[in-house]
């Protein structure tokens, strides 16, 4: 069988290198017999081709697709997609960092034959962690999204990967409407009609959340617009905390019950993420009202790594 990787880039010279190196050095169960890696670098004004023709230099099985004009990640997962010739099809953002055998174990729940998409686990870089309360909501956010995939996992309805860290077998390869701001919740639903997700925790990715508040409720406002225009786009809402809080209450209630069982002595910090939270929810709302697009979404700083990762060994 053969697998795609896909990274789609928008000026990551200081991600895209060591990503490369670490995805071809990434070991995958035995019946995956080939792989290639797609990259589609849309409007890049930085080194970011320069770095992947590098390698590509090097390697037989990096392809390049360039977009002449940012046009959002819609349209780079399209392109994508179009290039792509695997069997499955594994998701990787050009800013992230996956851990040792975290392809291994995404890639091993499609062993069962009724598995159409797998998600795999986002984590905050611990070498970037920042302290107090937005070290606190760096942490929460991946640690509360997870408990909840591994509640629906196990009861076989999660409807929802992380974007971070993905794969789809090649029949779920859809177009991705232009406007669509979260493309993983659009994908996942799909997905979930044609088989089963799967949540794979031990396939972790290394990431960065926004270090300051501003630019993390900008992510997470946009993120929140995604999942209800999800529903609007397919009919389904996927199953995240922020949807599900209306839908299935006591599931949210639970997650959050295991949060303070776990680390009551940072229930303050909880208290506080909720309020942000409902921030989010009003100015989510008034997106909706004023019709914003987030199609080709502005770049979060905070999200990116100031300098060259470091190799991915170091994180083993």
């Amino acid at each position: 069988m053969r697998l795609s990787m896909v990274i789609c880039a928008y000026n990551e010279e200081k991600s895209i290198g060591p990503l490369l190196e670490n995805l071809m050095c990434q070991k995958v169960p035995p019946e995956i017999g080939d792989r290639e890696i797609i990259v589609v670098a849309s409007g890049c004004t930085d080194r970011t081709v320069d770095v992947v023709k590098r390698h590509m230099a090097g390697n037989a099985n990096i392809r390049l697709v360039e977009e002449a004009k940012r046009l959002g990640k819609a349209s780079a997962v399209n392109r994508a997609f179009e290039a792509s010739t695997g069997d499955y099809v594994a998701l990787v953002p050009a800013d992230v960092c996956p851990v040792d055998n975290a392809l291994f174990n995404l890639l091993i729940p499609f062993r069962n034959g009724d598995v159409s998409a797998v998600s795999g686990r986002p984590m905050q870089d611990p070498r970037r962690t920042p302290k107090g309360f937005m070290g606190y909501l760096a942490r929460m956010t991946y640690r509360l999204w997870g408990r909840l995939m591994k509640k629906l996992n196990d009861s076989g309805q999660a409807a929802h990967c992380s974007g971070e860290f993905m794969a789809i077998r090649s029949d779920v390869r859809t177009v991705i409407p232009d406007e669509c701001a979260v493309d993983d919740a659009y994908i996942a639903i799909l997905a979930k009609k044609k088989g089963l997700i799967k949540f794979a925790p031990n396939a972790i990715c290394y990431n960065l959340l926004p270090s300051n508040l501003v630019d993390y409720v900008n992510q997470r406002r946009r993120w929140l617009y995604g999942h209800f225009q999800t529903k609007r786009l397919t009919g389904e809402y996927p199953t995240v905390l922020d949807t599900m809080v209306f839908s299935r209450p006591s599931v949210v209630a639970q997650v959050l019950a295991d949060e303070i069982v776990e680390r009551p002595r940072e229930i303050g910090y909880l208290i506080s993420a909720i309020a942000v939270e409902a921030v989010i929810y009003m100015l989510s709302i008034l997106d909706r009202v004023f019709r914003r697009q987030y199609g080709v979404w502005p770049v979060i700083r905070s999200t990116k790594y100031a300098e060259a990762q470091v190799a991915c060994e170091e994180l083993q």
